[in-house]
């Protein structure tokens, strides 16, 4: 360790006779270690940096061939660092940005299944300061989780995973049964797509339509129907279809000329290299340099786009062809958008031609069902149950006032009285 510290050589002594060599150095007071004979005339052994320069002159008057192997220790170390110290600086400069940059967020990416609104989930991260050029250390994950969840009802759970400079946020989404409340055998039934009231079939509950009325989707058509005895409400529907092409085709042929345009990313700010583009049509190919190494993505990106001169050329198509695809693409159409279960009354259709533009449009009148089930809570259902106990109460007291058997005794002799005064007078009259 001491050696190591001071430094030595490991020196490789060649010639007829090296034990003679050795004692000469001995002699001199040349002290060394570590001594091993590779071959017959060949020795090798270590000496510090201090005997060295005593060797050195010996090595001039003698007939031995003698050579440093290797140099060993902290003053060549440092002899070593100070010749090549610009290098070692930059490469100490660039550790220190590495060091640096890799505390902070270079990218973000968001799994999520099918029904939650990705767009929108990034943006509440982003509010929530999950985005490129955050320290990391700064984002806590609780308190995003909890915002994400609060906002989003349909999120059952959310894991936020920081691997080097990278964010991975995956989404679990709840079941069906967690979404679903206490339901009752109780529903409202509603309008699945605008349409004009046809009939009305109320098996329960009360219809608040009549034939002619015009609603549209979404509208409450029974109100408190019973799931076991469905109401069924029929409406004359439309649905129409519309397709379009271009009968010249026009298409863009590429020529030899191109410019390519560099933009620079740095986390989430760009800054672009401006250059002219003078071309009057061109199309655009990008192309992202990135540099990774593992988990650690280095903020810096460079974005090369490449401008490539158009010339547009025309070509005309058939438009009978035209027509044909058209009708075959609106009638494929409308097959998959009108239910099986609805009856076709009538049909219209139409074509324009244009320019350099075929339209054909389709009109259907259809008689179909409408209505949809809309499922109450205990606590809605209750509340309707109460609603229509009211009106019933109100409607029967009003029928027992009306009814001579069930009205107040006190009444009926006041209106028998009222009779004989009548009678009285027109007696008297007659008198």
């Amino acid at each position: 360790m001491i050696g190591f510290i001071r430094g030595y050589y490991t020196i490789v002594v060649e010639g007829l006779d090296t034990e003679s060599f050795l004692n000469y150095l001995i002699r001199n007071k040349i002290y060394v270690y570590n001594v091993n004979r590779i071959e017959k005339t060949k020795i090798q052994f270590n000496i510090n940096r201090e005997n060295f320069k005593k060797l050195k002159k010996i090595h001039r008057s003698n007939k031995f061939n003698i050579k440093v192997k290797k140099q060993t220790g902290i003053p060549f170390i440092a002899k070593r660092i100070y010749t090549y110290r610009g290098m070692v600086i930059c490469a100490i400069i660039s550790l220190i940005i590495l060091m640096s940059t890799s505390q902070f967020v270079t990218d973000v990416y968001i799994t999520a299944p099918e029904g939650i609104d990705k767009a929108a989930l990034k943006k509440e991260l982003y509010i929530q300061g999950v985005k490129p050029g955050v320290y990391k250390k700064s984002i806590d994950r609780k308190i995003v989780r909890d915002n994400i969840m609060g906002k989003f009802n349909q999120i059952a759970y959310v894991s936020i995973n920081v691997k080097g400079t990278n964010i991975f946020v995956n989404i679990t989404k709840k079941d069906e049964s967690q979404n679903s409340q206490e339901n009752s055998n109780y529903c409202n039934i509603i309008a699945t797509k605008d349409g004009i009231i046809e009939k009305v079939v109320p098996r329960s509950g009360e219809a608040l339509v009549e034939e002619g009325d015009i609603v549209k989707k979404g509208d409450v058509l029974v109100n408190g129907a019973n799931t076991t005895a469905l109401p069924e409400v029929w409406a004359t529907t439309f649905y129409e279809a519309k397709k379009s092409s271009n009968y010249i085709d026009i298409k863009n042929q590429r020529t030899d000329n191109k410019k390519k345009v560099y933009t620079i990313s740095f986390y989430d700010k760009k800054y672009k290299i401006l250059r002219k583009i003078k071309y009057k049509d061109y199309e655009i190919e990008n192309k992202t340099h990135e540099l990774k190494i593992g988990d650690y993505t280095f903020p810096v990106k460079i974005i090369e786009s490449t401008f490539y001169e158009v010339k547009k050329v025309e070509n005309k198509i058939d438009v009978e062809k035209i027509k044909e695809e058209l009708s075959t693409a609106v009638l494929k159409e409308l097959d998959y958008t009108i239910p099986v279960s609805a009856r076709i009354v009538d049909s219209k259709d139409k074509y324009n031609v244009n320019k350099s533009m075929v339209e054909y449009a389709v009109t259907v009148t259809t008689s179909e069902d409408i209505a949809q089930l809309d499922i109450l809570s205990k606590s809605e259902a209750e509340a309707i149950i109460k609603s229509n106990l009211k009106k019933k109460k109100q409607e029967e007291g009003e029928q027992k006032s009306s009814n001579p058997q069930n009205r107040p005794i006190n009444d009926i002799r006041n209106e028998f009285k009222e009779e004989d005064i009548k009678t009285n007078n027109k007696d008297e009259e007659n008198q």
